[in-house]
């Protein structure tokens, strides 16, 4: 089993929760990092060197068969990150009951330029107030 980290349209009423069916909720997270908005979708992004940005999301459970799926939803290209919109990464929970420990996440693999920050790090939160379904 692989514990994979979700913060954007796959989360529970979102439009692409479908995709984590099968999967099992762990806990609620936040991980260090930042997320922009890039188009229809957020875009998580790893500060270098770690800042004090924090994302919110969850944390599931997920198979190998189920991790393979996500990473097609996620157009990433395994083993070619030049040709991957996102590529899965190794990130560390900062606050929740798995606080120190290391899980799975999709980060945005394209420039960002022109994109809105989600200062907050939040995305149902951001939907929300700029009134856009997703």
């Amino acid at each position: 089993m692989h514990r994979l980290f979700i913060y954007g349209t796959l989360m529970p009423g979102l439009r692409l929760e479908a995709e984590m069916n099968g999967a099992k909720l762990l806990a609620n997270a936040q991980v260090a990092g930042r997320l922009v908005d890039v188009g229809r979708y957020p875009g998580f992004l790893q500060d270098q060197p770690p800042g004090d940005g924090r994302v919110f999301g969850e944390v599931y459970a997920v198979d190998e068969g189920h991790l393979a799926r996500l990473d097609a939803v996620e157009d990433m290209v395994p083993g070619d990150r030049a040709a991957s919109q996102y590529w899965r990464e190794e990130v560390m929970v900062v606050s929740g009951p798995l606080q120190g420990q290391s899980v799975q996440t999709y980060v945005y693999n394209r420039p960002v330029d022109g994109c809105t920050p989600i200062a907050h790090g939040d995305y149902r939160r951001y939907i929300r107030e700029v009134g856009r379904k997703s």
